[in-house]
């Protein structure tokens, strides 16, 4: 019986330790709403990566986001809708949320935003995760 709960034990702790990504959801601009999914947010040093992707609700398309976060809380992710960077979100992460500023590659452009971690579905993890490896393996190529 003991090893039946070890085994329940290790199989519970590897399904949640699996759970490494989170979802927030909120808007750009306080107009164009948009979901993110992030890794690496909670690694151990806070010289870690963070990788993610999002989308504009209204889109189907998924953008690459690659970046860091400073012990402070800050966060600067790097959007690549091409092979090319397309802009920087710049924040800071408070409790479940992240706000801060999004600035085109250009620096014409500059639009608050504000996202709000949320429970995530397993499908919709499932889409984020298979939108980072086939942008991740489309970007290698250039």
């Amino acid at each position: 019986m003991r090893a039946v709960f070890t085994l329940l034990f290790f199989a519970v702790m590897g399904h949640v330790c699996a759970q490494d990504g989170r979802l927030y959801e909120g808007a750009i601009n306080k107009t164009m709403n948009v979901v993110f999914y992030l890794e690496g947010l909670d690694e151990g040093t806070y010289a870690d990566p963070i990788v993610g992707s999002y989308r504009y609700d209204n889109k189907k398309n998924y953008i690459l986001l690659n970046g860091y976060r400073n012990n402070a809380g800050n966060i600067s992710l790097v959007e690549q809708s091409t092979a090319n960077f397309s802009g920087t979100f710049l924040g800071k992460i408070i409790k479940n949320k992240i706000i801060g500023s999004w600035i085109s590659a250009d620096r014409k452009s500059s639009y608050t935003f504000e996202l709000t971690e949320v429970v995530p579905a397993g499908p919709q993890v499932d889409k984020f995760k298979n939108a980072i490896k086939e942008k991740t393996d489309e970007f290698r190529a250039f």
